[in-house]
C-alpha cells in the first residue's frame, strides 16, 4: 500500500479468525476484519492513516462480506469487500452469497457512491452483449456461470464492472495465475453514475499478497479526491500550562482586571460574554497558543542531540557528494550514515530501556494503565463517533442537515407529548408544578465542581473546569450567580 500509494484496500481469503480492528505498525494503517474459520474464508479492509478518522461506520455480514462507511469531504463512501464461493461448492452457498451481498448493498443509499472490491470466483469475459452499460468490453477469458452470476447482480444494481472498461494488455487483466493458467476472477464495481469519475483500473502484475492472485488498483479522481490531505485545526490556547507559576500569574492578570465587575447589572449574555473573552485572553497572554497544526503520530521521544549532530552530517555528507562523487566522498558518506543509524539505535534503546525500568516502579503503574487504554483504542473500530444520521439511517455531512436533525431532535426530546412514568404513576408534562424553585446555593456549585474530573475536554466555550476551580470562591460566587440569572429568565446565553 505504501509503495503503490493505495488508500484502502480490500482483502479476502485472510483467514484471520474474530471480529476485530488493529493498527498496522510501523506505517499506521488500520485493518478491521472479520473471520469464522483460521482454515478458510475471512475477509478485511484496511484504511491509509490519513483517513482512520473519516470511517464512521463498520458492518460485519459475515465472513465472506464487510462494509466500511467514510465521509470524504462532503461526500458518504461504501466501501464493501466480498468474498465469493468457489465454483466447486454447492450451489446453495453461492446463491446465499448472493443474497448476503444484495442486503448488503441495498442497504446503501442511492446518493452515496459505493465499491466493491472482491474474489468473486467467476469469469465474465470478453462479450458484453446484453450487459453494455456495465461490462466495457475489455475482458478475459470466457463467459461461465459464475460469470453470469455478476453480471446479473451488476446489472440489477447498475454497476459498473470496471476491470473491464479500460482496454490494457493480458497481463494487466489477469488477476490469478497458477501454473499454466490464467484467469480474471477479482473485481472492481462502482455505481455507474460516478464511473467516469474512475480515471484507470488495472492489475499490477509485480505486487501480490499471495503467490496466486494480483493486485487490483483503481484510481479515483472526483471532486473530493482520497489523497493525502494536511489536516490543521484551530489554534487552541495552552490551559496545560495553567500550573504552578503560571497559574499565580494568570490568577494576578485576572484579579487585577475588572471581570466580576457589574455583573449584578447586566443581562445574560453581557455578564458571559465580558468574563469568556477576559479569561480566554488573558489565557493567551500568559499560557500561549498552539499553531493548530494537528499532532505528528511518529514516536520522537529518542531523538537528541546527539542524533541531530549525526544526521546532519549525514546530510552534509549527501550534498558534498552529490557535487563530486569521488571514492573518498562516497566512503565519507557511508561511514556518516553509520554512525546516524547507530546513533538512533543507540537513543531508541536508551528510551526503551527507561521506560521497562519505569514500568517496574510503584510510579510507572498510572504508564501501564496508560499502555493499555492506548492498546484498547486502537483495536476499536471506530475512536470517535464524528456522524449524523437522519430518520432513514443517511448520514448526513451538509451542515444544513446536521443542523436541522439535531433541532429536530432536540424539539421531539424536550416539547414532545409522550407520556412520562414515574413509578406506578403517569405523568405527563403538563402535571409538573413549577411555580416554585428556590435559588441555586454555593455549596451545590461547589460540590459539583468538586465532583468533575480533572483534564476532560473543554464545551463549546473552551474554557476547561481547571479555570473555575483555580478561581476558588469568587469563581463560585460568579458562576452561582450566572446559574440563578439563567433559572430566573429561562434564557442561556447567546455565546
Amino acid at each position: 500500500m505504501k509503495r503503490r500509494r493505495v488508500h484502502i484496500m480490500c482483502l479476502q481469503e485472510t483467514k484471520w479468525v474474530g471480529d476485530k480492528a488493529r493498527v498496522i505498525a510501523p506505517w499506521g494503517y488500520k485493518l478491521w476484519y472479520t473471520g469464522k474459520d483460521k482454515s478458510r474464508n475471512g475477509v478485511g479492509i484496511v484504511i491509509d492513516k490519513d483517513y482512520i478518522d473519516d470511517v464512521v461506520e463498520i458492518s460485519r455480514k459475515s465472513d465472506r462480506i464487510m462494509s466500511i462507511k467514510l465521509v470524504v469531504g462532503d461526500e458518504v463512501v461504501t466501501v464493501i469487500s466480498a468474498y465469493a464461493p468457489q465454483v466447486g461448492l454447492d450451489a446453495s452457498f453461492r446463491r446465499a452469497f448472493w443474497e448476503d451481498l444484495e442486503e448488503v448493498v441495498e442497504r446503501v443509499p442511492i446518493g452515496e457512491k459505493l465499491i466493491i472490491g472482491g474474489d468473486l470466483n467467476g469469469h465474465v469475459g470478453t462479450s458484453r452483449v446484453g450487459f453494455e452499460n456495465i461490462h466495457g468490453g475489455f475482458g478475459f477469458g470466457e463467459r461461465n456461470e459464475a460469470g453470469s452470476d455478476i453480471l446479473d447482480f451488476a446489472l440489477a444494481y447498475d454497476l459498473g464492472i470496471m476491470n473491464t472498461w479500460f482496454e490494457k494488455r493480458h497481463s494487466h487483466l489477469v488477476t490469478y495465475r497458477s501454473g499454466g493458467n490464467a484467469s480474471q476472477i477479482d473485481f472492481l464495481l462502482v455505481r455507474n453514475v460516478w464511473r467516469k469519475e474512475y480515471t484507470d483500473c488495472k492489475v499490477i502484475p509485480g505486487e501480490s499478497a499471495a503467490t496466486q492472485h494480483r493486485l487490483v488498483v483503481l484510481d479515483f479522481r472526483g471532486k473530493r479526491d482520497l489523497r493525502k490531505r494536511k489536516i490543521i485545526g484551530e489554534a487552541r490556547i495552552k490551559w496545560w500550562n495553567l500550573q504552578g507559576g503560571n497559574q499565580q500569574a494568570f490568577l494576578d492578570k485576572v484579579g487585577s482586571s475588572d471581570i466580576w465587575s457589574d455583573c449584578e447589572e447586566k443581562d445574560i449574555d453581557a455578564t458571559w460574554d465580558k468574563l469568556e473573552h477576559v479569561v480566554k485572553d488573558l489565557a493567551r497572554e500568559v499560557l500561549g497558543e498552539s499553531k493548530g497544526n494537528r499532532p505528528s503520530s511518529k514516536d520522537t521521544s529518542w531523538w537528541n542531540d546527539v542524533v541531530r549532530q549525526a544526521i546532519k552530517t549525514k546530510r552534509e555528507c549527501y550534498k558534498v557528494l552529490g557535487k563530486c562523487m569521488s571514492d573518498e566522498n562516497f566512503e565519507k558518506y557511508k561511514e556518516a550514515r553509520r554512525a546516524a543509524k547507530k546513533a538512533v539505535r543507540d537513543a531508541r534503546t536508551k528510551v526503551n530501556q527507561e521506560v521497562y525500568a519505569r514500568l517496574d516502579t510503584r510510579e510507572g503503574e498510572k504508564d501501564i494503565y496508560k499502555l493499555a487504554r492506548i492498546r484498547d483504542r486502537k483495536t476499536r473500530d471506530i475512536g470517535r463517533v464524528r456522524c449524523v444520521k437522519d430518520m432513514d439511517d443517511k448520514v448526513l455531512v451538509q451542515d444544513n442537515e446536521i443542523k436541522a436533525r439535531w433541532s429536530s431532535y432536540f424539539d421531539n426530546l424536550f416539547n414532545g407529548h409522550q407520556e412520562q412514568g414515574f413509578g406506578d404513576v403517569e405523568v405527563t408534562p403538563s402535571m409538573v408544578n413549577r411555580e416554585f424553585v428556590r435559588r441555586i446555593q454555593k455549596s451545590e456549585v461547589r460540590k459539583a465542581l468538586r465532583k468533575m474530573g480533572s483534564k476532560k475536554a473543554e464545551g463549546p466555550d473552551g474554557i476547561p473546569i481547571e479555570v473555575w476551580r483555580c478561581f476558588g470562591e469568587k469563581g463560585i460566587e460568579w458562576v452561582t450567580m450566572l446559574f440563578n440569572k439563567i433559572w430566573r429568565s429561562n434564557k442561556m446565553p447567546s455565546a
